[in-house]
């Protein structure tokens, strides 16, 4: 069960994350300023579903490393979600807050595009980051079947 909802918040989160981002380009390129708000005020709410996907995420894969810490693999995966919850905290979800408040006073000067640049960028390393981690995760979950079938193929000889 563990496994199954730290995949589902996993790759939720991703698809948030990438929705934000696809959303926020597209609406750039081809809105105007009431979409640019709108795409901005939305952000801002889902970032109520996003953080707790997040913190799932990181908690059930503690949980599941539990007693494989030290594998190369799930150090790696420990890693970079450490560093796409700081990228979240620190400067996603900031530069969420700052644009949706930009932008519902109209202000699309050049701060914004700054903070648009910042945003874009760490939302395109939280996006590497997290394809990465679910990457990782399937090669875990599929080394742990291989593992289980062996053990119960070794088990049910005579």
């Amino acid at each position: 069960m563990k496994t199954r909802v730290h995949a589902v918040a996993g790759v939720l989160a991703l698809t948030l994350i990438s929705l934000f981002f696809t959303a926020s380009a597209v609406v750039e390129i081809f809105g105007d300023a009431a979409a640019v708000r709108d795409v901005k005020t939305a952000i801002v709410f889902a970032l109520f579903v996003l953080v707790p996907c997040m913190a799932v995420t990181g908690g059930t894969g503690r949980l599941l490393s539990a007693r494989r810490r030290r594998a190369p693999l799930i150090r790696r995966k420990q890693r970079r979600m450490a560093a796409a919850a700081a990228i979240g905290l620190l400067v996603l979800v900031p530069c969420a807050v700052t644009l949706r408040v930009f932008a519902a006073d109209g202000r699309f000067g050049t701060v914004f595009a700054l903070v648009q640049a910042v945003e874009f960028l760490g939302g395109a390393v939280n996006i590497t980051l997290l394809s990465l981690n679910v990457r990782d995760g399937r090669l875990l979950t599929a080394a742990a079947r291989r593992r289980d079938r062996h053990a119960a193929s070794v088990a049910a000889r005579p």
